[in-house]
């Protein structure tokens, strides 16, 4: 039952950061002419304005998200994976410049790292409460 419900938060982990990367993809391609874009950089521009909003509205989606696929309790698992993406999000300003591609790599992954790890402590949490009444 549990293996279920972490392989259903990888599934909410990974679709909502490669949902943002779409968008930002969807609006490179929509508006390629925009102050976004830059003759060294491409489009980078809308990937940094998807990170700055999006993981931030990711955090709230990802609640409805797990109860649609079927993570129950949902909420206790979205509330608990905040604060882990917070902290993964802060690792990943403090990564100096030159790794840019590890932190591009941690970040986009974040939510495959905190969502199950939310799921197993919520289960912790539940099976101790259990335990105690």
């Amino acid at each position: 039952m549990i293996a279920k419900r972490v392989a259903l938060a990888c599934v909410v982990g990974i679709i909502l950061p490669l949902a943002l990367v779409g968008w930002a993809v969807a609006m490179a391609a929509l508006f390629p002419d925009s102050s976004l874009c830059g003759e060294y950089t491409g489009c980078l521009g809308y990937l940094q304005q998807a990170w700055e909003v999006g993981r931030w509205v990711a955090a709230v989606a990802a609640w409805p998200l797990l109860r649609l696929v079927g993570v129950r309790p949902a909420w206790p698992v979205a509330v608990v994976a905040v604060p882990l993406l917070v902290v993964i999000w802060l690792v990943v300003g403090a990564l100096p410049l030159w790794a840019w591609w590890f932190g591009f790599l941690l970040a986009l992954v974040s939510g495959l790292i905190a969502y199950p790890v939310a799921v197993l402590i919520v289960g912790r949490l539940g099976r101790s409460g259990e335990r105690a009444a």
